[in-house]
């Protein structure tokens, strides 16, 4: 098999469930990860020869897609800022308005090195791990109700960690005197939903969060690979009551910011203004909504 084939074959596959633009991305991105092929080898060789144990591990591969299962859990993984955040069934794939978001955050604050950021309803820990990557003097802690995102994102900070103060690695920073050098220790399990009585961490100066916000009303909008396989308890809220995680997130916030500090969120684009208007009623000193790069509401900064 040729890689041009094995695109022109996968294509036809996916064709029910992807336009050809997204079809290809994905169709490239298996060549990449199995074959260790660039993202141009494809175009330069297109009749290069694809090995028989690689075409093994493709067609498996594809079946799977086909099957609506996202790319991100078949090869494992999901680039995030620029680094390689694991991903796997139980946790939300991280998208590129999350990263948005996070570069908020890195544009806000000038004395980094003092901060002590929470990443609230993380996940997979995308937006933790982002942010002690470019922020490696802060301390940073990370929350989730569920099992198996406080898993991911321990091994997502524990993985960072390692990378970057192995011995050789001449490019990575000095975390040697950074709070973040034992991370994976400030993954802890906390329900938003309750009182922010008996947090466990103390003040903070930032918090991040990436929380529910799809009302069930809007699940028609999504595709089979979304609702077949991520999880519905990191995506869906009710109708009757789609802000209850930014009420939580106010009180969470009131509790613990110290003076100065800050929340963003992302949020629901149809529900900014409002999910805005609870930090204004709670007496916030600033509240400021931002679009995304499709010109979205999708972000609110509230600074107390």
């Amino acid at each position: 098999m040729t890689y041009s084939s094995f695109i022109s074959d996968t294509l036809s596959k996916l064709s029910s469930l992807y336009p050809p633009e997204e079809g290809r991305a994905i169709t490239v991105r298996l060549l990449q990860h199995f074959c260790g092929i660039s993202s141009y080898e494809h175009l330069v060789e297109p009749w290069g020869a694809i090995s028989p144990e690689h075409v093994k591990d493709l067609e498996f591969a594809v079946g799977q897609i086909a099957a609506a299962r996202p790319l991100q859990y078949v090869i494992g993984y999901q680039e995030f800022m620029g680094i390689k955040i694991s991903v796997e069934e139980g946790v939300l794939i991280p998208r590129p308005e999350t990263e948005e978001l996070v570069s908020w955050v890195l544009s806000y604050f000038s004395s980094p090195a003092t901060l002590r950021i929470l990443d609230a309803a993380c996940g997979s820990g995308c937006i933790a791990t982002a942010l002690m990557s470019k922020l490696p003097k802060a301390q940073i802690f990370a929350c989730d109700l569920s099992p198996k995102a406080l898993e991911v994102t321990a091994r997502n900070l524990s993985s960072l960690h390692d990378s970057s103060s192995a011995p050789n690695s001449s490019s990575a920073p000095d975390n040697s005197s950074a709070p973040n050098s034992s991370s994976a220790t400030n993954v802890f399990q906390y329900d938003l939903l309750k009182s922010p009585v008996g947090f466990p961490v103390g003040d903070l100066d930032i918090i991040v969060s990436n929380p529910p916000y799809v009302k069930e009303s809007e699940k028609g909008q999504m595709r089979p690979n979304v609702l077949d396989y991520e999880p519905a308890e990191a995506l869906f809220v009710p109708d009757h009551d789609p802000l209850l995680f930014y009420r939580a997130l106010e009180r969470l916030a009131s509790a613990h910011l110290k003076p100065g500090g800050a929340i963003f969120m992302e949020v629901n684009e149809n529900l900014a203004e409002e999910t805005a208007s609870i930090f204004e009623k709670a007496g916030y000193a600033s509240v400021e909504i931002k679009r995304d790069i499709f010109g979205k509401t999708r972000m609110v900064l509230c600074q107390i």
